[in-house]
């Protein structure tokens, strides 16, 4: 079990204050190194393959156990128009969720997360907004939606995407509206690691492991 291992307390000076930070949420982005061809492609092999390898380096860095890998539950693509949003909801049985921006106009929503620990809601004290406050305290964190942008996070951490108020173009001119791709992974044996078959996942016809993508040139 994980625990407080720090037994030397003796020999740090006294009356001193000393500070440690635990239950940290992780959140990673990647910009792609191609964000403006994606959404001209007929096939999805060329995101797909490079989403699997940044998520795979992530669970690697966290210290992930070798004979697991990510496994795609489900993923989907989102189209918001003007007005549309998505309310605060978490995703069930995810362990990384994540989103990939393809088109993202000014002022289309920005990603929003709350702090997901409830207690820290329900005691706030008064902050000196003269100083810039430390952001381990922060309650709340925005991302700018940027295209070609890939940003996971835990699938428990409460998010939302904020209203698409883009009003650069008519309200039926698609340049004005905000194209994702939105996915789910878990954490699965490896192929000829597993001591028992695995399930197939979610309700969407399977999960993929990352050696069953198609080859196919970028």
């Amino acid at each position: 079990m994980d625990q407080h291992t720090n037994n030397k307390l003796e020999q740090r000076p006294r009356d001193t204050l000393f500070r440690e930070q635990w239950f940290a949420t992780q959140i990673f982005y990647w910009d792609h190194p191609t964000p403006v061809d994606m959404h001209h492609r007929s096939e999805y092999n060329h995101f797909t393959k490079w989403l699997f390898a940044k998520v795979n380096e992530m669970m690697e860095s966290m210290g992930y156990h070798p004979n697991f890998e990510g496994f795609c539950d489900n993923m989907w693509a989102n189209i918001n128009k003007r007005y549309s949003h998505n309310r605060n909801h978490v995703h069930p049985g995810a362990l990384w969720s994540g989103v990939y921006y393809i088109q993202a106009p000014k002022d289309s929503g920005r990603l929003w997360f709350t702090d997901p620990r409830g207690e820290a809601h329900t005691m706030v004290p008064h902050w000196d907004n003269k100083k810039t406050r430390d952001r381990d305290f922060w309650r709340e964190v925005y991302y700018e939606p940027v295209p070609g942008r890939l940003i996971l996070f835990p699938g428990w951490l409460t998010h939302e995407v904020e209203p698409n108020l883009n009003e650069e173009f008519d309200k039926e001119d698609s340049r004005g509206w905000r194209y994702s791709l939105s996915f789910n992974f878990v954490q699965r044996y490896k192929p000829g690691k597993e001591p028992v078959k695995q399930p197939k996942g979610h309700n969407s016809g399977g999960g993929v492991f990352a050696d069953e993508l198609e080859n196919t040139d970028e």
